[in-house]
C-alpha cells in the first residue's frame, strides 16, 4: 500500500476519533513538531495481518487540553497521570480505527499502550502525520513490516 494512503488513513482516523470522543478537531497538517515544551508519547504493538506498532505524541499542554475535554474537566483540574492515561487511550482508539480501515477482515490483538519518556521520538515508520489541532499539535505514526 502506498505511504500516501497510509498517511491519509492516519489523518482520517485521527480526525474521526478526536471529533467524536475528544471534542476537538484536526485543523490540517502541522508544519513543525519542535517545541520548547515537553511532549508526552504513547505507543502500542499490534499482532494480526499485518503486525506492527503505532504511536501518538503530543505536547504536554495539548495533552492536558485533550484529557480535559475527554474527561469533562477544566484543564487545570487534570493531573499528569490523567494526561498519560488519556493519551494512552487516544493511542488505542486511533490505532483501532486505522487497523479497521487497513484490514477489514482481520482480527488484531493490541498491547496496552505504554507511556514513554517526554523526549521520545517516532521510530522509523511506514507512515506519519503531524497534525495541527485546535489547541496544539499531534504526531501520529504507524510502523509496519517493510513488505507492505
Amino acid at each position: 500500500m502506498p505511504v500516501s494512503e497510509l498517511e491519509q488513513m492516519l489523518c482520517d482516523s485521527t480526525a474521526e476519533v478526536l471529533e467524536t470522543m475528544f471534542f476537538t478537531s484536526v485543523m490540517g497538517d502541522a508544519v513543525d513538531a519542535s517545541s520548547e515544551t515537553p511532549w508526552i508519547s504513547a505507543r502500542l504493538s499490534f499482532d494480526g495481518r499485518p503486525s506492527g506498532r503505532f504511536g501518538v505524541r503530543v505536547p504536554l499542554q495539548s495533552g492536558r487540553k485533550i484529557a480535559a475535554d475527554f474527561l469533562g474537566l477544566e484543564a487545570d483540574a487534570v493531573s499528569d497521570s490523567q494526561i498519560g492515561e488519556v493519551v494512552g487511550e487516544l493511542c488505542n482508539m486511533v490505532c483501532g480505527s486505522v487497523l479497521s480501515r487497513l484490514e477489514k477482515d482481520c482480527r488484531f490483538d493490541l498491547s496496552h499502550p505504554e507511556i514513554e519518556a517526554p523526549d521520545a521520538t517516532a521510530p522509523d515508520y511506514a507512515a506519519r502525520r503531524l497534525l495541527e489541532l485546535e489547541d496544539g499539535t499531534l504526531d501520529v505514526w504507524l510502523e509496519l513490516p517493510k513488505a507492505l
